[in-house]
């Protein structure tokens, strides 16, 4: 371990700072390595589960504010070094096996992320490429030379390259190329980015309603139409949404709920046109574009201060209408305790039912099934503060405080 320079700034020179800094990097980045192996030890020995967590993704990500992402990305690191020797010892801590070759330029220090844009790169190449561990091996030491000079970014381009050597043919076809379909979504400034992939029917599928929906229109006034093809396609796939969402069965419903979209306002707000509308999924709409929203059948307003229909059925009735689901999932917006999405949560009674609890808004909570479980086991618990839930977070989601530095 380095004993840093902790001077003032202020005191230092120009190569003094430089030199610190050369020192702060290098302990960041043995730092990050011990993570690494220690999240791996967790792993391995389930100890995620133990202390209720669903698993070691969700035990660091939430006990360190983390994305889950990229704790997962550090965990498949972690799992894969044993497999690449090179990488291992470049990254400060790793130890060559007997008769292993490796010798690197004494120089080659890898950080985390040089790391896994290697590794990542060499575990695509499948087995049925029936490369030979040698040519992996020599692939594997080539980068890491290369990470001497190249930031994550240019290795990733140099891993392309090397992929596409040791794999010329590519994956082999598959008969089945369904299980390779994916859809991923990401939170974006007032929208959503997604991406994926489609395979045969459903690609010709998605390519005819688009096409067909992209179709350029000449404008009122006989000009050519001014949108480029990207807002067309854009526009063409709204609609296609629009129409199956109009159909309330082009998806399933859950708790007897059609999937359409809900805007909360305040009722006065929207008299107005002034203000703004919230979306369950956490975005904002303008008054004036909930007014012309409204408007439309697939737009539910919840007007707060307005009840077309009462949300509180007293203890009459155990299971949450479809007034009261769409009240809730306006209120708490998913999960109240990891943020999952309405769509894959369940309403949770504060006071149970059998304990003469009421189905109605100011006595229930929206949680995923996995929360739902440690409320129930007793891992979580949940109270009302000022008409909203709030839960008291399991004990294994806070690090234990840091030690009081010394005083002399």
């Amino acid at each position: 371990m380095r004993v840093l320079d902790e001077r003032p700034v202020w005191s230092m020179s120009d190569s003094e700072k430089l030199a610190a800094l050369d020192d702060v990097q290098a302990e960041i980045n043995r730092l990050q390595v011990r993570r690494l192996h220690l999240s791996a030890g967790l792993d391995a020995s389930g100890y995620a589960k133990e202390v209720g967590a669903r698993d070691t993704a969700q035990l660091l990500s939430v006990r360190y504010r983390l994305d889950p992402a990229d704790v997962r990305r550090d965990l498949r690191l972690a799992s894969a070094l044993h497999k690449y020797p090179a990488v291992d010892a470049a990254l400060g801590t790793g130890r060559l096996a007997e008769g292993d070759s490796y010798d690197a330029s004494p120089r080659t220090l890898l950080s985390v992320e040089q790391a896994e844009t290697i590794v990542s790169t060499l575990e695509k190449v499948p087995a049925s490429a029936k490369v030979p561990v040698a040519d992996l091996l020599v692939a594997e030491e080539a980068m890491v030379e290369a990470a001497n000079l190249l930031p994550p970014a240019d290795l990733r381009k140099l891993g392309n390259e090397m992929h596409e050597r040791l794999d010329p043919d590519g994956p082999e076809p598959d008969d089945d190329m369904s299980m390779r379909e994916a859809l991923w979504l990401k939170k974006a400034h007032r929208g959503v980015t997604f991406g994926g992939y489609l395979a045969d029917e459903n690609a010709e599928l998605l390519e005819t309603l688009i096409f067909a929906g992209a179709k350029p229109h000449k404008t009122a006034d006989g000009q050519r139409d001014p949108r480029p093809r990207s807002k067309r396609q854009a526009d063409a796939l709204t609609g296609v949404l629009t129409a199956a969402a109009g159909t309330g069965s082009a998806v399933p419903g859950h708790g007897d709920i059609k999937p359409h979209i809900t805007v909360t306002i305040d009722l006065e707000d929207l008299k107005d046109g002034a203000g703004l509308g919230d979306l369950v999924h956490g975005d904002t709409l303008s008054a004036a574009a909930v007014r012309r929203l409204a408007c439309d059948a697939g737009v539910i307003p919840l007007v707060l201060g307005s009840h077309s229909e009462p949300l509180d059925v007293g203890t009459e009735h155990r299971f949450v209408t479809r007034a009261i689901r769409q009240a809730l999932n306006a209120r708490d917006k998913g999960c109240i305790v990891c943020s999952a999405s309405p769509a894959i949560c369940e309403a949770h009674h504060i006071v149970h039912w059998a304990d003469g609890g009421p189905t109605s808004l100011d006595n229930l909570a929206l949680l995923c099934k996995r929360d739902h479980n440690n409320v129930h086991r007793g891992r979580i618990s949940i109270r009302l503060i000022n008409g909203r839930p709030a839960a008291t977070r399991p004990a294994w989601s806070d690090p234990d405080p840091p030690p009081l530095p010394r005083t002399a």
